[in-house]
């Protein structure tokens, strides 16, 4: 198959991965965290929050010789910077969230990062180091670009449930619903030339499932901390690559 049907066929597998209609997504999403839970989220997810945007930095550095792909990537990493606005960056807007759920500094930098958690950025600090760029280029481009704005619909219905919050607190996770439809466009064609031939497709593929498998683990662990108790078990396949 060529490019374009490659990635629809692929756009097919990765909204319909168990990791977008995850547990934790679907209990926290009706609004079924108390308030310890929803500031034990909102501190853990910070931590991926505030280093997600490296991996796009990662990724540019990993494609020296295609400065066209470098071009598509820094495009999205200007909105993640906020357009240079040091606050309207992507994680000055969610230290905004944290603020207006009451947590200080001290209380959202003092505890540990989930194991969970650290495995998600561990792996995404990999596939975008990794020597073949396809596979960076899968994780960033179809494993987050697509699934983010149901994700985030998710979690901010969820959050304007629990927690009573004014809609500008929420702009971390608002923004990324319309923004994120631009930011797979620019990721989509920067994918295609890549994912012309089979080997290439399935570099991109391996990229794009080991991320939503370490997403679901990523969940799997918001879900034991908001929850304190063990996420019901997901579908076998999502264990497969071994995360």
């Amino acid at each position: 198959m060529n490019a374009g049907e490659f990635l629809e066929k692929l756009k097919r597998e990765v909204i319909g991965h168990p990791a977008l209609v995850h547990p934790f997504l679907e209990r926290f999403g009706e609004g079924d965290a108390d308030r310890e839970g929803v500031r034990t989220f909102a501190i853990q997810y910070y931590r991926h929050v505030r280093v997600s945007r490296l991996y796009l930095a990662s990724l540019i550095s990993n494609c020296e010789d295609d400065e066209r792909l470098q071009l598509a990537l820094a495009e999205i990493l200007f909105d993640e910077y906020g357009h240079l606005n040091p606050d309207e960056t992507h994680p000055a807007l969610y230290r905004r969230f944290l603020a207006a759920l009451g947590l200080t500094e001290e209380e959202w930098e003092r505890p540990g990062t989930l194991p969970e958690i650290q495995l998600y950025i561990s792996a995404h600090r990999e596939l975008t180091r990794d020597p073949d760029v396809r596979l960076g280029l899968g994780a960033l481009g179809p494993a987050s670009e697509w699934p983010v704005p149901p994700i985030y619909v998710r979690l901010t219905e969820g959050l304007k449930k629990a927690a009573d919050l004014p809609d500008e607190a929420l702009e971390i996770f608002t923004s990324h619903v319309t923004m994120d439809v631009t930011h797979a466009r620019i990721m989509m064609e920067a994918v295609a030339p890549y994912a012309g031939d089979e080997e290439g497709q399935r570099k991109v593929h391996e990229g794009a499932m080991r991320s939503l498998d370490a997403r679901s683990v990523m969940l799997d662990g918001l879900y034991k901390a908001v929850y304190r108790e063990p996420a019901p078990v997901l579908d076998a396949s999502v264990r497969a690559a071994g995360y």
